[in-house]
């Protein structure tokens, strides 16, 4: 059996008021909020009493991968178009430029 978690009134206070903190910042910009949530989410763990570890970062994964592995298969490459540069007289013509009109 489990024996229950005593934490200090001022880390509770403190926790809270990071909760808040962290809720108001959702509200003005929740790009940002979604930027902290996995912060917020292992201090949550570190002040419950919870140590991550390897093996429970690896069961919660495995709640959510698929069961089934699908093999690995490469997509078939692309046929490149065949394309003619131009060398010589024909770079020199597709380079050239026409002046600018002469004002009259």
């Amino acid at each position: 059996m489990q024996r229950a978690v005593v934490m200090p009134r001022g880390t509770i206070v403190a926790f809270a008021a990071l909760v808040l903190l962290f809720a108001l910042t959702g509200l003005a910009d929740p790009g940002l909020m979604l930027a902290f949530a996995p912060a917020v989410a292992l201090l949550t763990l570190l002040t419950v009493g919870v140590r991550p570890g390897e093996a429970l970062i690896d069961r919660l994964r495995a709640r959510f991968v698929a069961r089934t592995a699908r093999r690995a298969s490469s997509a078939r490459r692309p046929r490149l178009a065949l394309v003619r540069r131009p060398v010589g007289r024909d770079l020199a013509a597709a380079l050239a430029m026409r002046p600018p009109p002469v004002r009259a």
